[in-house]
């Protein structure tokens, strides 16, 4: 991604459109580097922070004597163009250099690209975005420079567009970006604005018109990121859940208050079998309590919920997101006896917006809802968890394929599955259960790599076993 900065033909055609870079005769005199490419320099808005920073550190190095880069004095103010440090910028970003884009942002840069709803804050924090960005744009995107203002040390804003092959302009790709730089010569603040691929016209002004007296009146609970909407749809979700599920007649089988004696007595069998441990105390003799033996299948089914329940406990006591919801340790005690009875409605918690600290004043319609607080470390005794769940899941489907061989072949069971499916309503929710479970999965795991997030059952197993130190990526 690169950015323009000399007059050119695009394809052949005469560069009058973009006549804008001609009258700034100045940004062809920017650079040796830029004057040596053949008239053309490329790079791209959201890293045009970089280059130009490497080149003033080094000069600011150099004259402070030691020539380096780094140092644990203060650092001299840089009296310099903010249009020559964004210029610079670019062209580190064009050629993919985050080292050198590193040393071009300030410490405590904060990059807010409006396609996303919250800012990147820090340098670490921005840097990881932009690698992710040039591990996942093709090679030949470019973000070609129209204009650029001029005059200022410190403020600088620029237009752009975004060109790929052999200068071909990209549909919808016009924006513009400003910068802050510090006394330093980096970049402290950059916000990038992008064209809309939808043009209402008219007709949002219309819009404009109709929500404004909505906006007035709600003040700083307008703000998206700030009215609890995840929190909303998964308390209604919950609704919906517990009125299908738990109430309703329209599901398989009877519902919660209609539950038939037999159906209880079941579930407290299988919950004797817990692991499998009283079955194969019973193979050995060892009868501590009674041990009733049910189909395959269902304890299949049963053990494997089960486990995947106790899984997520250290996800939820360890999880930031969470950290506001109070007794985590008996939400945790309800999942692993009613899985999402309680699963649920502790989602819904952790969605809501992060509380502001007591006394502070109310916050801006502007301003950006507060970040939940990082993760705690996985608690010690997560990879005993992790290891002892996937010996069962992977009992579990052994124990559904081939135990109790008179219970008949892989189709019988696979018969008696369809058949509890379709019928019974304490399996049917356990089906449901999972399927909910892989989705609460991904969202605790949110930062894991996918072969954790998304693998159900086994690739939280990996995740706890490993401790959760392995494999964070970079949200986007």
């Amino acid at each position: 991604m690169q950015m323009l900065c000399s007059n050119r033909n695009v394809g052949g055609r005469s560069s009058g459109r973009y006549s804008a870079i001609a009258t700034h005769r100045d940004v062809l005199e920017c650079t040796p580097l830029l004057r040596t490419r053949a008239s053309r320099a490329l790079v791209s808005p959201r890293a045009a922070l970089a280059d130009s920073f490497l080149g003033l550190f080094r000069r600011g190095g150099s004259e402070g004597g030691n020539g380096s880069t780094s140092s644990l004095s203060p650092a001299p103010k840089v009296v310099v163009s903010a249009k020559d440090v964004i210029i610079k910028y670019y062209d580190a970003y064009n050629r993919g250099d985050i080292k050198t884009i590193e040393t071009l942002l300030a410490e405590d840069c904060s990059y807010h690209d409006m396609i996303y709803e919250e800012p990147f804050v820090g340098r670490a924090e921005v840097v990881k975005y932009l690698t992710k960005v040039f591990n996942m744009l093709p090679k030949d995107l470019k973000f070609v420079m129209e204009d650029v203002t001029e005059g200022d040390s410190r403020k600088v804003g620029i237009m752009w567009h975004v060109e790929c092959g052999d200068g071909i302009p990209f549909p919808f790709s016009r924006g513009c970006s400003f910068y802050t730089l510090n006394d330093q010569g980096q970049i402290v603040q950059a916000r990038d604005l992008v064209e809309s691929p939808t043009k209402p016209g008219t007709a949002s002004l219309s819009a404009l018109g109709a929500i404004t007296p909505i906006i007035r009146a709600l003040g700083p609970a307008s703000n998206p990121s700030r009215a609890p909407l995840g929190a909303a749809a998964l308390w209604a979700f919950y609704a919906a859940y517990t009125a299908y599920i738990m109430l309703g007649t329209s599901a398989p089988g009877a519902p919660a208050w209609q539950t038939p004696p037999e159906v209880l007595e079941q579930v407290l069998n299988l919950s004797l079998n817990f692991f499998y441990v009283n079955i194969g105390l019973d193979a050995i003799g060892a009868h501590l309590v009674p041990c009733v033996a049910d189909h395959p299948v269902y304890e299949a089914l049963f053990n494997a919920i089960n486990a995947w329940s106790l899984m997520c406990v250290p996800l939820l006591l360890s999880d930031g997101r969470a950290a506001k919801v109070a007794n985590r340790p008996a939400w945790a005690a309800g999942v692993m006896f009613l899985t999402n009875v309680f699963f649920i409605p502790f989602m819904a918690l952790r969605a809501a917006p992060e509380p502001e600290p007591p006394g502070a004043p109310p916050p801006a319609a502007f301003v950006s809802a507060r970040k939940p607080p990082p993760s705690d470390a996985l608690p010690a005794w997560a990879p005993a968890i992790g290891a002892v769940c996937a010996a069962v899941g992977v009992l579990s489907i052994g124990w559904a394929a081939g135990a109790r061989p008179e219970v008949g072949d892989l189709a019988a069971r696979a018969d008696y599955f369809q058949t509890m499916f379709s019928s019974d309503r304490v399996f049917y929710a356990f089906i449901i259960d999972a399927g909910l479970y892989s989705v609460w999965q991904s969202m605790l795991l949110e930062g894991a790599e996918a072969k954790f997030r998304y693998i159900p059952f086994f690739g939280l197993a990996a995740y706890l076993i490993s401790g959760g130190q392995q494999g964070v990526e970079e949200q986007a």
